[in-house]
This record gives structure tokens, sequence and C-alpha cells, in this order.
């Protein structure tokens, strides 16, 4: 017989796990084989059952002919690829039984607490990622006005989107409001400074918003038969684009 706190602790790791990928855009049969192989890897359990989709981890066991079950529910899904990799090598050494289950718990919190984005990075990444998108753009002309131009649109843009960000608005809104000053703001510093391209600027200035990884990861689960997560993030990704193209035009009827 296990003892039934053993058996409450390993819940809570596989829940914490399971979730933590989930939250910071893993796939589903990444975040399912996970929970599997952590529960498998302690106990002889029998008919395990595990179901994610877009945004809740499901899961039930059996272990001397108890059944255990857990739910956890992912609010927010974000993009840190860290987190993820962190997460798939505390599996590891958890299924080598390098870790105990008190150890383990400790090691998700860590990983938790310790691979949250630095706000600055974030800033620095998105603003450098934009300035140099305009040279992608039109590679055998490039017009490099088009890059201090874009570097001031992208900063400025992206300092008003983190503070969206922290209300919670919703996706829908976060991004409409990008789309609108990336537009507002192009428009303002060609009333002022001439030579540049106005569309340039504008897609480059976009780029930290286009859903591409949440399309990627949609189309992947579609191929892995996740229909439910990857239909859910097609509709995801096709609602950021709406939200972006109507704030991006919102400003050109001002102008």
């Amino acid at each position: 017989m296990y003892k039934e706190d053993d058996i409450n602790k390993l819940l809570e790791i596989t829940s914490r796990a399971g979730a933590m990928m989930l939250k910071n855009g893993a796939e589903i049969y990444r975040v399912e084989d996970t929970v599997e192989r952590i529960i498998r890897s302690i106990y002889e359990a029998s008919d395990i059952d595990v179901f994610a989709t877009f945004n809740a981890l499901m899961y039930s066991f059996n272990v001397d002919g108890k059944t255990y079950a857990n739910v956890k529910r992912v609010k927010n899904r974000g993009n840190n690829l860290i987190v993820v990799d962190r997460v798939n090598s505390f599996s590891r050494k958890f299924c080598n039984h390098e870790l105990n289950l008190d150890e383990a718990l400790k090691e998700l919190d860590e990983i938790r607490k310790t691979t949250k984005a630095d706000i600055k990075l974030k800033i620095i990444g998105a603003t450098l990622a934009s300035t140099v998108f305009p040279i992608l753009v039109n590679t055998r002309t490039p017009n490099l006005l088009d890059l201090p131009v874009t570097f001031v649109v992208s900063l400025l843009t992206y300092l008003i989107f983190i503070k969206v960000e922290k209300e919670k608005y919703g996706y829908f809104i976060e991004n409409f409001v990008a789309g609108i000053m990336v537009s507002l703001f192009a428009h303002i510093i060609g009333k002022f400074v001439f030579g540049f391209n106005m569309a340039n600027v504008i897609i480059s200035s976009m780029m930290p918003y286009v859903p591409g990884f949440l399309l990627t990861n949609s189309i992947r689960d579609l191929m892995s038969g996740d229909a439910t997560s990857g239909l859910t993030g097609l509709a995801m990704s096709f609602f950021v684009s709406l939200a972006l193209a109507i704030g991006v035009a919102f400003p050109m009827t001002l102008f």
C-alpha cells in the first residue's frame, strides 16, 4: 500500500509540471507525455488517462484499486520556452529517481520563481527584432531611415503594450491597442520626418505581436490529432491578427 500523502504530493507535482508547460507554450502532446511519464515513474499505476486542452489539464490513474484524479485550469498562456525546457529537464531527473517527492516540489517552485521573463529584456528584444525587420522586408534597396523610425515606434508601442497587458483586459484589447499605437506613432512621426517607408515601419513594428508561435503550435496540435486545442489556437490566432489589423486601420482614417 502507498501512503495517501505521497500520492497527494504526486498529484501536486504532475499538475504543477503540466500546467507550467501548458502555460508557457508547450505542445499538447508534450504536456500529456510528461504528465504520464511522471506518474509511471513512481507507482505501478494503471488506467492512466491524461487529457490536455488549450487551457486545461485533466488526468486520472489507478493505484491499488483506488482511482485518483486532478484538474488544473490555465487561464493565461504565453511563450517562454526556457520554462518548457527546464520542466522537461526536471521530468527526466524525476523519472530517473534523482529527486524524491519533496525535492521535486521544491525544484518546481524554484523553476516558477526564477524563470519569469525580465521586462527590460522583453522590451530590448521586441524593439531590436522590430528595428532590423525593415532590412528583411526590402533587402535589395533598404531605406536606412526606416530603422530609427521603427526603433522609436516599436519602443513606444511596447511600453504601452506592457502597461495594458498588466491590466488584463484580454488578448483582443491588448493587441487592438498595440495596432492603434503602431499606426498612430508612425503617422505622427510621418508629419515631421520625411523619406521613410510608412508601410515597412508599420509592418516591422507589429512583428512582436504577430501570433506566429501560436499558429505553428496550433497546426502541430492538429497534425497530432489534438483537434480541440488546434482549432482553439487557430481561432485565437485569427482574432489576434484581426485585432492588430483593425487597430492599425483605425488611425489611418484620421490622417
